[in-house]
């Protein structure tokens, strides 16, 4: 079945279906092709494989040997395979962290990317109590009014967040939100400043959440973990106890990461 019908998908590019195509046709066995041996493989007019290749080769995803003439898959795709094993791998050295804060606290445990300026949940753990979150696994939510988004924003230059701004808004969902660029950045600030977010019904009324960040061996922030649980539950008192549960959790990926900058035996003490 050719490339993009399946499962009764409608809806597609064919231009990017044939780019998909084309980039599929190289493997272990043929790592290289001519645009001759593409069109033939590919069932393709050798103009539209041309087109294609110069496309590609212009941002990466092939590249051509100027000695034979042949194209190869492009530094590009590498790039973009490493950011998934990057993910994989994180998600790897967090999970045990996460079951473990999951046991000492009975909520709901996020592990989050920012990605495109909006949160992406890479992991999660649901709550064993009755009532449970919307959020799952591939789901997005807004950076600028979840702990997860404003830990992750926290770390950005004040230009790139400016961009994010502009690129998504400031949209209001509570009488809470933060719609002001100055407030959040003076907002962005203080999470800095403390080394966590909390978010209190800033997205959903009802919702109480507790976040911190994780960083790399290099000293970025590559992720987020959050405590998550249900206003209507929810002691105003606990949550000192929840910002300490997460920090301590995301020391300890740090660590596991490389991260070693700042690091403490008391911030590592589990």
């Amino acid at each position: 079945m050719p490339l993009g019908y399946a499962r009764g998908k409608t809806y597609h590019v064919r231009s990017v279906l044939k780019a998909l195509e084309l980039l599929q046709a190289f493997t272990p066995d043929e790592p290289e092709f001519g645009v001759t041996d593409l069109a033939t493989r590919l069932g393709m007019h050798k103009s539209t494989v041309f087109r294609l290749l110069m496309t590609l080769e212009a941002e990466k995803f092939v590249q051509r040997d100027h000695t034979t003439g042949k194209y190869r898959l492009g530094i590009k795709l590498f790039e973009l395979g490493s950011l998934v094993q990057n993910l994989l791998e994180l998600r790897k050295v967090a999970r045990p962290y996460l079951e473990e804060l999951q046991e000492r606290c009975g909520e709901t445990i996020h592990l989050a990317v920012l990605d495109e300026g909006q949160v992406l949940y890479v992991d999660k753990l649901e709550s064993p109590k009755p009532i449970q979150m919307y959020s799952r696994v591939g789901r997005r939510a807004p950076a600028h009014c979840t702990g997860l988004g404003k830990v992750l924003l926290a770390y950005l230059p004040p230009e790139e967040v400016d961009a994010i701004i502009a690129r998504n808004g400031l949209k209001r969902y509570t009488d809470k939100t933060i719609t002001d660029p100055r407030k959040l950045h003076d907002h962005l600030a203080l999470v800095r400043q403390r080394g966590y977010a909390t978010d209190i019904g800033e997205h959903e009324e009802l919702i109480r959440c507790a976040s911190a960040p994780i960083w790399d061996h290099t000293g970025k922030v590559v992720a987020a973990v959050s405590i998550t649980t249900i206003g209507v539950r929810f002691d105003p008192r606990r949550m000192d106890e929840l910002v300490h549960l997460v920090r301590e959790t995301t020391a300890q990926i740090s660590y596991d990461l490389g991260y070693r900058q700042g690091m403490s035996d008391a911030s590592l003490r589990r």
